[in-house]
């Protein structure tokens, strides 16, 4: 009488360790990459409301012909456009003189916690508006986090 052959079927644990250690090495690499890209996105987002800000003081200043001095009721930024605070402590806006002033957002966000990022809004009646930021002036907050701008 004949016997049926029964074919082993699975994998062997040397195929088991390679795949594990391929999924291990991707995991090291992506990981820390995907943590960078989740702050840049949000320092983005802090920018985008700083560009608002900005764009608000810009409509102020075109309309009144100068930038309000930091009394109330532009003590605060929400004077000039409500911002979230999600990934910020604490927003200030700073007159400067009537042509310039400065809009900061302290950062509640590991790694870049307690950073300052600042926008200054420089008005010359020759060239008009512009925005400078913190970074361009020399920023703490590292170089691979700060948005494009």
């Amino acid at each position: 009488m004949l016997q049926k052959i029964r074919k082993k079927e699975g994998f062997t644990l040397i195929e088991l360790m390679i795949v594990v250690a391929i999924v291990g090495i991707l995991a090291a690499i992506a990981i820390p990459a995907y943590l960078d890209y989740t702050v840049k996105a949000k320092l983005t987002e802090v920018s985008a409301a700083l560009d608002a800000l900005g764009q608000a003081a810009s409509e102020y200043h075109a309309s009144a012909g100068f930038f309000p001095d930091d009394s109330a009721p532009y003590d605060t930024v929400s004077a000039f456009a409500a911002v979230s605070d999600d990934y910020v402590a604490t927003w200030t806006y700073s007159f400067v003189d009537i042509n310039n002033c400065d809009f900061s957002a302290a950062l509640n966000l590991n790694p870049v916690l307690a950073n300052t990022m600042t926008m200054t809004i420089h008005f010359a009646s020759g060239t008009g508006y512009q925005k400078i930021w913190n970074w361009d002036l020399g920023s703490s907050i590292a170089p691979k986090y700060r948005p494009k701008k």
